[in-house]
């Protein structure tokens, strides 16, 4: 490998890209605090609820992992399988990525068995329920019409992220735990090691670099959507309880019953 691309690649690449993910994180949490861009409403709710902490934490775990207001919202079969597959997929890919920070009480080979076999599967998911919703949107006239660069920038960093690994893990199957294992551990902790990622291939170097320009990328997209849900002002904040907040409980006093 030419020394210029493992330096680029692996020691000034990570750490730019952390710096610019940090920074929009750091932006995004002042866009959704500031009090400029808050209405004062600290629900959508007009009638009062006796919901706790364990109960908003439970409907926070069923809407991430389980996706059960979608159907009830959604009517398109295309969107809603395309959606499960691809989150169920990538959720499994991320998990398994884990692996090459966090060490395994497993064998090598067990460890390679799951990469092939879960990681590939899961990958494949991904990629499946991906295109579907790329599919959906080029293919509907109202969809195009509202789709920006935006749309189509991410989704093709994922597209290319997941080619690039798929290759990878089912065609070329590189030693992940003697290369880019100790290679991420070490960038991770901040004491670079570029001696195991020396002799890594054109695809492990391709989705390295796709995979952190996305990083870098996720805070300023629509992609950040997955943690800007935990700041929705109905998920962190209670609902009007009756008798505080200055709303008089008289409000509630002639609403009609429910039938």
């Amino acid at each position: 490998m030419d020394a210029l691309v493992e330096v680029g690649v692996f020691l000034v690449l990570p750490y730019a890209a952390m710096a610019v993910f940090v920074v929009g994180v750091v932006y995004r949490l002042y866009e959704w605090l500031a009090p400029g861009g808050r209405t004062g409403l600290r629900s959508v709710a007009v009638v009062p609820n006796t919901f706790g902490t364990a109960h908003v934490l439970w409907d926070l775990l069923k809407r991430v992992f389980g996706f059960y207001t979608l159907p009830k919202m959604e009517k398109d079969r295309t969107l809603i399988v395309g959606t499960m597959m691809f989150h169920y997929g990538i959720w499994v890919v991320l998990l398994s990525h884990l692996g090459l920070i966090v060490p395994l009480p497993i064998s090598t080979p067990v460890h390679d068995a799951l990469g092939l076999y879960v990681g590939g599967v899961a990958g494949l998911l991904t990629l499946a329920g991906l295109l579907v919703l790329l599919v959906r949107r080029t293919g509907t006239r109202d969809l195009r019409r509202i789709s920006f660069f935006d749309d189509y920038f991410a989704v093709g960093l994922l597209l290319l992220i997941l080619a690039f690994g798929l290759v990878q893990t089912l065609v070329v199957r590189p030693d992940y735990l003697s290369t880019v294992s100790p290679w991420l551990v070490s960038v991770l902790s901040f004491a670079p090691n570029l001696a195991p990622i020396a002799g890594v291939g054109l695809f492990t170097v391709l989705h390295v670099t796709v995979t952190l320009v996305f990083i870098a990328y996720l805070p300023y997209g629509k992609m950040v959507h997955a943690v800007a849900y935990l700041f929705n002002p109905t998920v962190t904040g209670p609902s009007f309880r009756v008798g505080t907040e200055g709303l008089p409980p008289a409000a509630f006093t002639h609403a009609p019953r429910g039938r």
